[in-house]
């Protein structure tokens, strides 16, 4: 607990302030503040390491190096079903909306990546109609290609749930 509280002290410390007091009160209870006061012992703080993380963008293929056209793209993500989406008694049948901008150029088409097995857009569409996609966790994912199948962009997988209401009783969803 009281580690907590000292660490509770430093976060809430204003920049470049590194110094804490500790005290023991009357009842043994030990205190920490960044003001002084009488009995206080002065602690040195140590400034941590400030780390920031990378901003997460889309990535390209690991492959040749791609055109010039590739880092054209800004946007290229599942759009529908959205991540941890719960879909449910869709038959069958999943409608895949994939956001690109700006706009697929000519000559390059999208391939959707349904738990791995590709499947390609006809060209210029950003959605399509998938079939047999029955109960389950199930991964989307997309890619740019260029007329030869040159991947040049990749999405970040999308991850949803088709749930199916149960025959022994359908008149309710089961969790």
């Amino acid at each position: 607990m009281r580690s907590m509280v000292l660490l509770l002290l430093i976060a809430a410390a204003p920049a470049g302030a590194t110094e804490v007091y500790r005290w023991v009160d009357a009842d043994g209870q030990t205190h920490y503040s960044d003001q002084w006061r009488p009995g206080a012992e002065k602690i040195r703080i140590q400034e941590s390491a400030v780390f920031s993380a990378p901003k997460v963008a889309v990535t390209g293929s690991k492959g040749p190096a791609a055109p010039a056209t590739a880092q054209h793209y800004k946007v290229l993500e599942i759009a529908s079903p959205a991540q941890e989406e719960v879909l449910w008694n869709i038959e069958g049948q999943l409608r895949v909306s994939v956001q690109v901008n700006p706009s697929l150029q000519p000559g390059h088409s999208l391939r959707l990546y349904l738990d791995g097995a590709a499947q390609d857009l006809p060209a210029g569409n950003t959605e399509i109609q998938l079939q047999n996609v029955f109960r389950g966790v199930h991964t989307l994912k997309a890619e740019v290609v260029d007329e030869k199948g040159t991947v040049l962009v990749t999405s970040q997988p999308t991850t949803f749930v088709v749930r199916q209401t149960s025959t022994a009783n359908p008149s309710r969803p089961r969790p």
